[in-house]
C-alpha cells in the first residue's frame, strides 16, 4: 500500500471486483478496456473474480483510494514486453474525477510510471483512449505524453463510431 498525500494506492483486490465491473459496464466506454478487436468486453462478475485471482493480475493492477478510503480509480499497466521495453497503461476513473481531484489521479500515474521506468526499465508507455475520453486525452496530454496517432471510426457503439488514439510517454521524458 502506498499512501501518498491525495491518494492511498493498493494491489487490487477481490473485495474490488464490483468496482472493476462498473468501469466494464457503465455509462462510459474506456478505449483500454477493449479486446484485440477493439470492442467492448462485458464480462460478468465470476469472470473479473477469476481475473483477479490471477497472479500477474493482481501484480499489476491497482486501486485508487482518496484519503478516506472511497474507491475512485483503477490504475495499471498490462501487456508488458520486455523484449521491445513498453507496456500499455491503463487508467480508468470517472470523468468528474479529472476536474475534482487531478493531484489523485496525478499521484497514481505517477506511481505506475515510476513502476514502468525505474523498476522494469521500459523505455515506452502507452495509452490508448477513444475520441470520446476527451478529459484523458487531454490529461495525458498534461502529463507529457505524446499523441502518436488515431484509428478513425474503429468501434461502433451507442448508435455513433468513435476514434482509437494512442498516446505514448517515453523514457527520456521521465528523467
Amino acid at each position: 500500500m502506498i499512501i501518498n498525500k491525495h491518494s492511498i494506492i493498493r494491489t487490487i483486490e477481490r473485495s474490488d471486483v464490483d468496482f472493476l465491473y462498473y468501469f466494464y459496464n457503465g455509462k462510459q466506454i474506456y478505449g483500454a478496456l477493449l479486446d484485440q478487436k477493439r470492442e467492448p468486453l462485458y464480462p460478468t462478475i465470476s469472470e473479473l473474480e477469476e481475473l483477479i485471482q490471477n497472479k500477474e493480475v493482481v501484480n499489476s493492477f491497482y486501486t485508487v483510494e482518496d484519503k478516506r478510503g472511497n474507491k475512485k480509480g483503477l490504475i495499471a499497466l498490462k501487456g508488458i514486453n520486455p523484449e521491445v521495453l513498453f507496456g500499455e497503461l491503463i487508467i480508468l476513473f470517472d470523468e468528474d474525477d479529472f476536474n475534482n481531484s487531478p493531484a489523485l489521479i496525478e499521484e497514481s500515474l505517477k506511481f505506475i510510471e515510476e513502476k514502468a521506468f525505474k523498476k522494469l526499465h521500459l523505455k515506452k508507455v502507452l495509452s490508448l483512449c477513444l475520441d470520446s475520453e476527451k478529459t484523458l486525452s487531454n490529461f495525458l496530454k498534461n502529463q507529457g505524453y505524446q499523441f502518436e496517432g488515431e484509428l478513425r471510426e474503429v468501434l461502433y457503439a451507442r448508435g455513433s463510431w468513435h476514434n482509437l488514439q494512442t498516446w505514448a510517454k517515453y523514457q527520456h521524458n521521465n528523467i
